[in-house]
């Protein structure tokens, strides 16, 4: 069928409606397997947070610049690699490319460890993000091949809602870690003399993230499904596919990339900020809010993930077919008013108790967020698809997110101490915006759902 006129055939053979012929337990350790390798690359994604105070002192920094580390340095590589990573995945073994990408993060986190000035922090956190940008694409597609279209969003929540808990434990290893180090002598390495405890934490953080490679070694490369007829697996679809497919479906991607990536910024924005919030709004120990939040983040982020996209399956079940949009909508509308109030209550102990509720909530639609693009999109799209989703959240989310909070605090309200507010604002401009957009695309993807019917069989 041509999905556009004068456009390059795209003929796509049936989607199998049965996973990859393997057992349903070694589908679920291949999910898990990746889920733990999520984990811990939001671990070193996430360490900086928790150790901005430290770094700023010691290098001289502003709220803006040391937003930097935890954002654009990261972001600057990752969205770039990310697209050429995105079109290996659609046509090479994506096993290999994740356990390539393993090493290299780890290694650019140890020697983020080992850096003596802000210019080497800044280049070391952008081969960061160069390592993570295999994972992303290649774990999505790989997990698309072992489930079904029915049990995606269900593999998703799980894969995805390891992130939650790598950003908590983050924070909770983080401030384990400045608890010990900072009790003990500074280590002294050769070359390099002694370094701080912030520097040793990297370390640590850098070296005990190899150690996922033991479970991955025994994942396989799953068979693919669902593939363009007359183009094999390994075999790339051309650009004028790519941007025929894209045109026709441009007002759901219109709707989806604006809303989720401006969400992003938000996200990333709310979670790199809140440890400074506490440290300087309520008085505590960096340690402690490690623990508490990342606790929090971690496992109240987890359960919503999972609760997320369970919500999804029943709006669906109730004829909705644009419930990978719907449920997001609506509970992104509800999250905005604890995740206001959260950062603007006189007591602690009261923005805790708001900021529980918002956790939980505001992961809802992570997982059909990428599961609401698998079900529309070829096999051999999906790479490049989730690679041009990712280029977006990762530039207005990881990039933009902790810059803009940081920016509304030195240039609105010019006090570093009003840091909730800034949060608090960043909340009330952003939703509204993410809500209209994802009410705009809910005709878009029926119609995106009603031409992959032909493929893919009913929606969602």
């Amino acid at each position: 069928m041509s999905l556009v006129p004068d456009a390059p055939a795209l003929e796509i053979a049936p989607a199998e409606e049965a996973a990859a012929p393997v057992g349903e337990g070694y589908a679920w350790y291949v999910v898990c397997s990746l889920a733990l390798i999520n984990m811990v690359s939001y671990i070193e994604r996430q360490i900086p947070t928790l150790l901005f105070a430290p770094i700023k002192k010691d290098f001289g920094l502003s709220d803006t610049q040391v937003s930097l580390l935890a954002g654009f340095a990261f972001v600057l590589f990752y969205v770039a690699f990310g697209l050429v990573i995105g079109r290996l995945a659609d046509r090479t073994n994506r096993r290999r490319i994740i356990g390539i990408g393993i090493v290299a993060w780890s290694m650019a986190t140890i020697s983020c460890g080992l850096a003596t000035s802000f210019v080497q922090l800044f280049i070391a956190r952008t081969m960061v993000g160069v390592g993570e940008a295999t994972l992303g694409p290649n774990a999505v597609s790989m997990i698309s091949d072992y489930f079904s279209r029915h049990r995606i969003a269900r593999a998703l929540s799980l894969y995805t809602g390891a992130q939650y808990l790598g950003a908590g434990l983050a924070l909770v290893v983080g401030g384990l870690a400045i608890q010990i180090v900072s009790a003990m002598p500074p280590p002294v390495l050769p070359f390099w003399g002694a370094i701080a405890p912030w520097q040793t934490t990297f370390i640590v953080v850098g070296l005990a993230g190899l150690l996922v490679l033991i479970p991955f070694a025994f994942v396989r490369e799953p068979a693919r499904t669902g593939l363009l007829r007359d183009t094999p697996a390994g075999q790339s679809v051309s650009a004028a596919q790519l941007f025929a497919f894209l045109k026709l479906n441009w007002r759901t991607f219109f709707a989806h990339f604006g809303a989720f990536s401006i969400h992003a910024t938000l996200g990333f924005g709310t979670v790199a900020w809140m440890p400074s919030y506490f440290i300087r709004v309520h008085h505590w120990a960096a340690q402690d809010i490690g623990y508490v939040y990342g606790l929090m983040l971690g496992f109240l982020g987890a359960a919503g993930v999972v609760a997320g996209a369970r919500f999804a399956e029943w709006i669906a079940a109730r004829g909705y077919t644009d419930a990978y949009l719907r449920a997001p909508m609506i509970s992104l509308s509800v999250t905005a008013i604890p995740a206001a109030l959260a950062p603007l209550m006189p007591t602690a102990g009261a923005s805790l108790a708001l900021l529980t509720l918002s956790t939980f909530l505001a992961s809802f639609p992570v997982a059909v967020t990428i599961a609401a693009l698998q079900v529309i999109t070829p096999n051999q799209m999906r790479g490049q698809v989730m690679s041009l989703f990712g280029f977006l959240a990762s530039l207005l989310g990881v990039g933009l997110g902790p810059t803009v909070v940081a920016l509304i605090t030195d240039r609105v309200y010019g006090d570093e101490h009003l840091v909730g507010y800034s949060i608090a604002t960043a909340t009330l401009v952003i939703t509204p915006i993410v809500a209209g957009l994802l009410w705009s695309g809910l005709r878009p993807y029926r119609e995106s759902l009603a031409r992959a019917a032909a493929w893919h069989g009913p929606g969602p």
